[in-house]
């Protein structure tokens, strides 16, 4: 019994028909014309503006950060919006954490509100003392997309000094396990 289902099974998903030995070339070229449009979906570029006019360039390929400016930190990309509650309570911490770490540590903060009225974001980063980078640029919510179809916030991506993707933290970031991928990635 166990020899006629192996011969079947053999029989039915081992073998194929084709009346065309050109079958196997249209495959062939669907497959690479799927991984070209997947290649080409997964590496973009970004520049990103601060509200000090500084330019971030970023490229991402697949899940990994590319950029001259961040190049040896671990970097923390937050999207954040002024009239969030969870995103104000993160606020300290991350000073607190780009204070500490210096030179191997680089947090972005990307805005994700439309058409903020400059001051109104002068006066909520000065009340809050954001000492990290903010992004304004219209690219944000471009960025927002291509790095994890950014929805909610806030929301943030840690990568390693080396662009590697680390961690996906949706909701307020976990305090310990920010600390740890940080000491644990710095000094790689």
């Amino acid at each position: 019994m166990k020899i006629l289902f192996t011969s079947l099974f053999l029989l039915l998903f081992l073998t194929s028909c084709s009346d065309s030995s050109n079958n196997e070339a249209a495959v062939e070229v669907s497959f690479d014309e799927k991984k070209e449009k997947k290649r080409e979906i997964k590496n973009e570029k970004f520049t990103l503006l601060t509200t000090k006019g500084e330019k971030i360039d970023i490229e991402m390929l697949g899940n990994s950060l590319i950029s001259k400016q961040l190049n040896g930190k671990v970097v923390l990309i937050n999207f954040w919006a002024t009239w969030c509650p969870p995103c104000i309570k993160e606020m300290p911490l991350f000073n607190e954490m780009y204070e500490k770490y210096g030179d191997k540590f680089e947090i972005i903060g990307v805005l994700y509100e439309r058409n903020k009225d400059p001051k109104e974001l002068e006066a909520f980063l000065t009340k809050h003392k954001i000492k990290f980078p903010v992004t304004v640029s219209s690219s944000n919510f471009d960025f927002a997309k291509r790095i994890g179809n950014v929805q909610r916030i806030p929301e943030s991506f840690l990568y390693s000094k080396d662009g590697i993707f680390i961690e996906r933290f949706v909701g307020i970031v976990d305090e310990v396990v920010l600390k740890w991928n940080i000491e644990q990635n710095k000094d790689e």
